[in-house]
Parts: structure tokens; C-alpha cells; sequence
């Protein structure tokens, strides 16, 4: 009985783990938020662990460097404004949000990007930290079609920590009595909008589709399926290569325009069941012309059920997450999640009404709340 108890005591005397033993053990925990915000809470040794800025950074080299998607916002005025897929994070003050009141723009590096309907302001929001800038209208752009897009404003390639960044966020919008079409920027480090600069566009009005950033430039689509160009470098407007017009029918004027893994402007559409994968390319002799690369037969990764219910209804491409290389195909009531490089599909959880979405990705550092608010007790109760 001694014997036995005073093995317990050796045991429980045993010294702990050396820290680089257990900063290598801990890299292993998944990407998704709650499990570095719960293991924050084991020990003040631990939390000191996964506060560290190396291990942090590790930790975001040894997941490739690409943030976990932690949900969507979708514009759907019948269904939540934001969409949890990671166990875990759900930011309660974007469930509460209503369609009456904000639209969503656009999503990156841990930021979102929304517009107030009811006054036009601006709000650039982490909704891991919880952390809200808001921002005034730009000058004389009270008026019609608008797009944004929030970036970091930080001359790195690291983007697993851009919250520390300053940001750009550029924003895009018509006015249709004058055919005029005029873009500007806000940097966060100067607090205020740029001189617009402006293009003439008869009969084409900014799209509410995502825009994507190929480069340094910004692609936004038109009403007319044409596709607006901002250069941020020379801040100038221009047109891309339009795209065929056939081709835009074929897909039931249902298209996605994003960034390909080469850095060329791509582009999504359906037909029947194929997806096609288009991108933007020029020749030797500089011509860029639209070059059909893929077609992925979506019936081999579709239920026969789903399959079925395609006759009922479109598949529809309503989004891409360019950290992730995935997808968004949308077969009422479900949406899909195809990973581009494994060709793996996912179907999220939340079945309902969906147009276009806004993937939000980002690393969660412990220390800061999570989610703003009261998400951090709401992370918690999920542990």
C-alpha cells in the first residue's frame, strides 16, 4: 500500500513537459478557433504558450498558412446574415443582425465588410476580436449600384494576422443618371477617402456579386456582364475582356468571378451539371482572351437525391473562398462546398434560401475575445 502511494506520489511530482516539448504537441491542435481558445483556459503556462507570437506564427505555417473558414455572410434577405460552419464560433452579434439593416460586401484576412442599407455608413469588422471601425460614406456616393472590398494594407505576404494591419478598403459605385461609374479608397493609417476617379458606362450599373482581387487590381462585375477593373496601384478604372455572351446564357447569367491558384483572373458557371472554370490569359503576341480550363461533372459528388432536385432547380456557383481553393454551389435548399484541389465536397449544415455568399476565414489568437462580446462565454459553453 506504501509502495503503491508512494508511486502516486512520484508520479503526480513528475515534472511537467519542457515547453518546446509542448509548444510542439500543441501545433497539432486543429485550426478551428475553440480549440487554442480552450486550451488558453488549462493553465496560465499554457495560455502563456499559445499567446507567444512564434508559436502563434508556427501555428499558422503548420496549417499551410490558411486560415480556417469559420462561416458566411449571405444576402439572402430570408435567412440568417451569417452562417457558422466551424465547431465552435458563432458570433452572436452577427446572428442578430438583420437583412433590413446591413448588407454584406465583402470578407478577407479576418475582416468583413458591410454597408448599413438604411444610412450608407461603412463598418469594417473582426468578428473574432469583436474590433468595429466605422466609416463615413464617401463624397457624392449616396447613390445607386455599389460594391466594396476591404485589404490589407500591409506590405507582407504573412496574412495570418492582419488584424494588427493597417487596411484599404475600396469602394466602388454607379450613378445611373449620368452613366458614370466611379471608385475611391480609405486607408486606415490616414483616415480618410481618396480623390474618386470615374469612368462612363451607358446601361452598366456596379453588381452586388463578390469581388476579386487578382494582383494588385480589383474585378468587380456589371449589370451587363461586363467586368470593371480597379487598378489600385495607378487608382484608374478600366474594363477586363469580356466575357462570351453565349456562354454567360448557358449559365442562366449565374457566374463567380475569383482569383485562379496561378494569379489570373478566373471565372465559375454551371451548365446542367458541369462546372466550368474559365480563366483570363494572354499570349505571347499579348491578346487575353477568356480560356475554358475545366469541367468538373458535379453529378459524380452529388447524391442522386440532389441530382434529382437539379431539375426542379439551378446549380448556381454563389461563392469562392480564395484561402481555402472551395467552391460554393448552391442546389436549393443546400449548399455545397467543393475543394477545388482534392476534389472533396462538403454540404453545410444550414439548409435554406441563399444567394451571393461571403465566405469569412481567420486564425484565432487566444487572449482577445472571441467574437466580440459575449461569444467568448458563448465559446466556452461549447468546450
Amino acid at each position: 500500500m506504501d509502495e503503491l502511494a508512494g508511486g502516486r506520489r512520484r508520479h503526480a511530482d513528475s515534472p511537467p513537459l519542457p515547453d518546446d516539448m509542448l509548444a510542439e504537441i500543441l501545433l497539432l491542435l486543429p485550426p478551428e478557433p475553440i480549440h487554442l481558445f480552450r486550451t488558453s483556459f488549462v493553465s496560465k503556462r499554457w495560455r502563456g504558450l499559445v499567446h507567444d507570437a512564434r508559436f502563434l506564427r508556427r501555428f499558422r505555417e503548420f496549417h499551410g498558412g490558411t486560415p480556417p473558414m469559420l462561416g458566411f455572410f449571405n444576402n439572402h434577405p430570408r435567412s440568417p446574415l451569417f452562417v457558422p460552419t466551424s465547431g465552435g464560433f458563432a458570433a452572436s452579434t452577427a446572428a442578430k443582425m438583420s437583412h433590413d439593416d446591413w448588407w454584406a460586401l465583402h470578407c478577407r484576412h479576418g475582416h468583413a465588410l458591410l454597408q448599413n442599407r438604411r444610412t450608407g455608413a461603412i463598418l469594417v469588422w473582426d468578428l473574432v476580436t469583436g474590433d468595429q471601425r466605422h466609416l463615413p460614406l464617401p463624397t457624392r456616393a449616396q447613390e445607386w449600384s455599389c460594391n466594396g472590398a476591404v485589404l490589407c494594407a500591409a506590405g507582407h505576404a504573412d496574412h495570418g494576422d492582419c488584424r494588427s494591419c493597417p487596411f484599404l478598403v475600396a469602394y466602388v459605385f454607379s450613378r445611373e443618371r449620368n452613366s458614370v461609374t466611379s471608385a475611391c479608397t480609405y486607408s486606415s493609417e490616414t483616415g480618410v477617402w481618396s480623390e474618386l476617379t470615374s469612368i462612363v458606362l451607358p446601361f452598366a450599373s456596379v453588381d452586388v456579386k463578390p469581388m476579386a482581387l487578382v494582383g494588385n487590381t480589383l474585378y468587380c462585375l456589371l449589370d451587363n456582364y461586363n467586368i470593371l477593373e480597379f487598378d489600385l496601384d495607378n487608382h484608374r478604372l478600366g474594363l477586363a475582356q469580356k466575357f462570351p455572351r453565349d456562354a454567360i446564357g448557358s449559365y442562366h447569367d449565374h457566374i463567380v468571378i475569383m482569383p485562379t491558384e496561378d494569379g489570373r483572373l478566373g471565372l465559375a458557371g454551371v451548365e446542367g451539371l458541369n462546372l466550368h472554370l474559365w480563366s483570363l490569359m494572354a499570349s505571347i503576341d499579348g491578346l487575353v482572351t477568356w480560356t475554358h480550363e475545366r469541367v468538373i461533372d458535379l453529378e459524380n459528388f452529388l447524391a442522386p437525391e440532389v441530382v434529382a432536385a437539379t431539375f426542379n432547380f439551378w446549380v448556381e456557383p454563389i461563392g469562392f473562398a480564395e484561402d481555402a481553393g472551395v467552391i460554393f454551389i448552391y442546389v436549393h435548399p443546400s449548399v455545397y462546398m467543393i475543394h477545388l484541389k482534392s476534389m472533396q465536397i462538403e454540404e453545410v449544415p444550414e439548409k435554406g434560401n441563399y444567394s451571393s455568399i461571403l465566405p469569412y476565414t481567420s486564425f484565432y489568437a487566444p487572449g482577445i475575445t472571441a467574437g466580440g462580446g459575449d461569444d467568448q462565454a458563448e465559446l466556452l459553453n461549447r468546450c
